[in-house]
């Protein structure tokens, strides 16, 4: 893993001061960069081929101090050339060319352009210009929003990005502290060129104005908090609880009304709610629990902090103040603000504080948001001497350096869900990869429990985990043991997969690759990567498309994009899906839809109720085979120390290597050291995509082959799930090779043809039932001696199917032909179905009777489709679309959606036709109007239906057909869906 080329500015050292990059007292100014160029009122700088520095000052006085937002002054030399043209300055540095008007005394539309060429072809930009392609930001506030925030980061399909950083106030290098721009009517801009490589634009960004902060890993684990304004000894018993039922929790988060002596005001505790604030946090900490406490910044006054007396007097006011209004921006306040009135707390062992707004500072330009955030941050940091974090909504630009951004208090509906799925995958293209939304919303007592099951699954894979209500029925149990088991499984899970995020938090750190991240990230080549807002990645590994509508008891139908280039793994069935299509996939309530990328390692933790319960010294590792190499690299450090800046850190590098006739995992010997860290580890290694091996090795010694529950070092085989197990038992050094051998154990694409083979046969298998069911009623009761011919064609394909299943090795060289297998079981449904002829004639009476009674027989046309369906693996999704907007007049806004999904390989080249059949208004004198079958980008199917202003509320139902035609011949399927009408127009 590359290290960063910056690293976080050493600040609030001995004193609330900020310490200037490559600058102190008494050192010059570092030398202007090689390619600055002065001409008149402007300067440029080029940073970077894909990155220029553009100032304009009417006096000529140029900044070259750190800003507020931008930190980083001392870049090194980058080429350029410089031409002056018919009155302007050309400048070019490979990956663009500016223009400037000579003498201009402003950046304009008509003084200013910048051209460029990627892969896209040519582009320019010039002041002013619209970015109708920007790929969106977040806001500090959506609590009261019902749509998605179109607000603008830094990302942009038009591949550009401008910083105006002219406003900004400046960080002083003789006082170490912040001062005014000495001018004001400057600009000063930043411009970014970058094409499709949005890592770089990130990375980039980063660079310029600080890096992403490495987070505590506690951070990572589950918080709960709530405004019920509970007690100490409520908090406890929650806790405990916690405890009790083995569910995960890292961090309580306090709000003022739990806390505070006056509400939403000051510093001092309600003696009656925390009467032992201290053994509160002791004690918290004893059972892995962490605490955050809310604070605001109202105006301080003698009833709401004891240190009111001191605050007044270091602003110099007079006796007799009623209240003392906070001042960031006053350098001796600040300092107070830290080691007064928020050093207590530390000092009892609090974790961090959540900043619910922000302290006043008198200073023109200054972002309160951001300066509120740094301030606490670097304070914290300077009084604990660990890693600190914040977390409070959102600032302007360099907020990114101080933890987390809480999105606010949110509604408890399906829309705020469905928002917030694109909302925080969003903060990433603004370099805020700590999202933190409140799991289940903050307003009103309950929520429905399938909304509460669906939102924990979301946050479960959202950059922190947070569950925080207004009047309490958030728990896990207040909602039963659906509610419980649903924690379990994905909170359980979000911390199995603690080893995979917080290796993620070292990658933010070093290249501002958030966590939570937009598919366009890691597939920028792909254009429906840009349309697939309602699923994310959770790393490079893991892709999640939460489901955001109700099911009611139902699977719910949800659209899933699986960027070509490799295959996709689904987490919770095993089953592998070829990249580059879109799944229209059942979810029932139980399941996400999570889907893993072929050639990914993931690093598992063991089951734990907080996130350092337990050292890693038994580490399991899910390998999710593909046709090529797969490399990974764990990062580890001790999870909360600064020790990290100093080099002391583990990274491991984990491969799988699929040969000839041999897969070999390898885990290399641990590079680097760190407090805390294990000597030695267990091992479980779980392979997926492969067949069952002759023999598994360690180095060179065989490993036995045992039942999954036997202990000691051994392997096994899950026929159903089609995973090799293996179990290293005995503690191995990290410091030394672990070699793992699966011997004959295929090749990928043999296991992804076995897939399809246990497929073809489950789907075989049912048609052979309902062939035995139709030929049991022919029989009525009487004796037969020889099954029909239907019956012998379809076990005759079966045993060829079993024969493929006994033996899947090769499978690749020599694939079986589904076609012509499931033609053979076609052919015979349809041609003599129940012939049952016998070259040694028949010697019972009742059996030859039988023979012939049957012998003519045909299966019906309802059970041909049916049994051809299933054959063929047809299944219909479909759904009722309702997108009316508000206030809108013109439709139609009810929508019908299928696709007809079939297994190729059986039926061959096909085409489909769709109809829909409209519910009957009988006797209104009204008919509903489906318009044209129209092809969606995601592969449904849509029917705009025009609806008759209907008569009743409550359920219409539509029938949709799919008539598949193909080279195997023809089959149909049809299926009901349900439109609800809660209100008549």
């Amino acid at each position: 893993m590359p290290q960063p080329s910056f690293r976080r500015l050493p600040v609030l050292a001995g004193a609330l001061v900020l310490l200037i990059a490559s600058l102190t007292p008494g050192r010059a100014a570092p030398e202007a960069p090689r390619h600055q160029i002065v001409e008149g009122h402007a300067r440029f700088t080029v940073l970077a081929p894909d990155l220029i520095r553009m100032e304009t000052s009417p006096a000529g006085r140029f900044i070259d101090e750190p800003s507020v937002a931008v930190l980083k002054r001392d870049w090194p030399a980058a080429a350029a050339r410089v031409d002056r043209q018919d009155g302007w300055l050309v400048l070019a540095t490979g990956k663009m060319t500016l223009r400037y008007k000579l003498d201009a005394a402003a950046f304009t539309a008509q003084t200013l352009a910048i051209t460029w060429h990627d892969a896209d072809g040519g582009h320019a930009w010039k002041p002013g210009d619209a970015d109708g392609a920007n790929l969106g930001g977040v806001v500090g506030d959506i609590a009261i929003r019902s749509k998605p925030v179109d607000n603008p980061g830094m990302l942009s399909r038009k591949g550009c990005f401008l910083l105006d950083d002219s406003h900004t106030p400046l960080r002083d290098t003789a006082t170490r502290w912040i001062k005014p721009r000495p001018v004001k009517d400057g600009q000063d801009w930043y411009f970014f060129v970058y094409g499709r490589d949005f890592a770089l634009m990130l990375r980039r960004f980063a660079e310029l104005t600080g890096p992403v902060p490495m987070i505590p890993r506690y951070v990572l684990g589950a918080w709960f908090g709530s405004r019920a304004n509970y007690a100490q000894n409520q908090w406890e018993l929650i806790v405990d609880r916690f405890r009790e039922e083995h569910l995960p929790l890292d961090m309580l988060v306090l709000d003022s009304l739990s806390w505070t002596n006056v509400v939403w005001s000051g510093y001092d505790f309600d003696a009656e709610q925390l009467p032992d604030p201290r053994g509160f946090i002791q004690g918290m900490l004893k059972k892995g629990v962490r605490t955050t406490f809310n604070e605001h910044f109202e105006p301080l006054t003698p009833q709401s902090d004891h240190n009111f007396d001191t605050m007044r007097k270091i602003l110099g006011l007079p006796e007799g103040t009623k209240k003392v209004e906070h001042d960031l921006a006053n350098q001796r306040y600040a300092e107070a603000f830290m080691n007064v009135l928020h050093k207590p707390l530390l000092d009892m062992g609090m974790a961090f504080w959540w900043q619910d707004g922000w302290a006043p500072a008198k200073m023109e330009g200054l972002d309160l948001l951001m300066w509120t955030r740094e301030v606490e941050y670097e304070g914290q940091e300077r009084l604990t001497g660990k890693r600190a974090f914040d977390f409070c909504r959102l600032g302007s630009w360099g907020s990114h350096r101080s933890g987390g951004f809480f999105s606010s208090d949110l509604i408890p509906q399906w829309n705020t869900l469905t928002m917030l799925v694109p909302f925080t995958q969003q903060g990433g293209n603004m370099l805020v990869p700590y999202v933190i939304n409140l799991c289940g919303g903050v307003y009103g007592v309950n929520i429905e429990p399938e909304l509460y099951q669906r939102w924990m699954q979301f946050s479960a894979f959202s950059p922190v985990f947070w569950m925080h209500g207004l009047w309490g029925l958030r728990l896990p149990w207040e909602y039963g043991e659906d509610g419980m088991a649903a924690y379990r499984k994905f909170v359980g899970l979000r911390y199995r997969l603690l080893p995979y995020t917080y290796t993620l938090t070292r990658q933010a750190h070093d290249t501002a690759l958030p966590l939570v991240r937009g598919m366009y990230l890691d597939y920028p080549e792909q254009e429906p990567a840009y349309q697939a807002r309602q699923q994310f990645m959770f790393g490079p590994d893991l892709l999640v498309a939460p489901v955001t509508e109700p099911g009611q008891g139902q699977p719910v139908l949800k659209s899933v994009f699986l960027p070509a280039g490799q295959e996709w793994y689904d987490f919770f069935t095993g089953r592998s899906y070829g990249g580059g299509q879109v799944l229209a996939y059942k979810c029932p309530l139980e399941r996400l839809p999570l889907f893993v990328r072929a050639g990914a390692i993931l690093p598992l933790a063991p089951p734990m109720d907080f996130s350092d319960q337990k050292p890693l010294d038994r580490l399991t590792l899910e390998v999710f085979a593909s046709g090529r190499s797969a490399q990974y690299k764990l990062y580890e450090d001790d999870g909360l120390s600064l020790d990290y800046r100093e080099g002391k850190f583990s990274w491991t590098g984990i491969d799988f290597t699929p040969r000839a006739a041999d897969h070999v995992l390898t885990i290399h010997p641990a590079a680097g050291h760190y407090a805390g860290q294990p000597a030695s580890r267990r091992y479980e290694i779980r392979i997926h995509g492969l067949v069952k091996p002759e023999a598994v090795a360690l180095g060179a010694s065989a490993i036995e082959e045992k039942p999954e529950d036997e202990e000691g070092t051994r392997w096994s085989w899950d026929n159903q799930a089609r995973l090799t197990t293996i179990h290293l038992a005995e503690p191995l050094s990290i410091r030394k090779e672990v070699r793992v051998t699966l011997k004959e154990a295929g090749s990928h694409e043999d296991a992804r043809l076995l897939q399809e083979v246990v497929e073809v046969r489950e789907r075989l298998r049912k048609v052979k039932l309902e062939e035995k069911l139709k030929y049991a009623f022919l029989l009525h009761g009487q004796e037969h001696g020889k099954p029909p011919r239907v019956i012998r064609e379809t076990e005759a394909v079966e045993t060829a199917l079993n024969d493929l299943v006994a033996r899947p090795r090769g499978l690749a060289k020599n694939p079986p032909d589904f076609k012509a297998l499931t033609g053979r079981v076609l052919r015979a449904l349809s041609d003599r179905p129940f012939e049952s002829a016998r070259r040694i004639p028949e010697l019972n009476d009742t059996c030859l009777s039988m023979t012939q009674t049957i012998a003519p027989a045909k299966f019906e046309p309802a059970e041909l489709r049916k049994m051809t369906a299933t054959l063929l693996g047809l299944e219909l999704p479909a759904r009722t679309v309702w997108d009316a907007p508000p206030f809108a007049t013109v439709g139609p806004f009810l929508h019908v959606q299928a696709r007809l999904d079939y297994d190729r390989a059986c039926t061959g080249p096909a085409t489909v036709a769709y109809e829909l059949e409209c519910p009957d208004e009988a006797g209104t004198g009204r008919s509903w109007i489906a318009g044209a079958p129209v092809a969606r980008p995601d592969g449904m199917t849509q029917f705009d239906v025009q609806h008759p202003n209907p008569t009743r509320f409550g359920g219409h139902r539509f029938r949709v057909r799919a008539l598949l035609n193909g080279s195997g011949g023809q089959a149909e399927l049809s299926r009901e869906v349900e439109w609800l009408s809660t209100a008549l127009p």
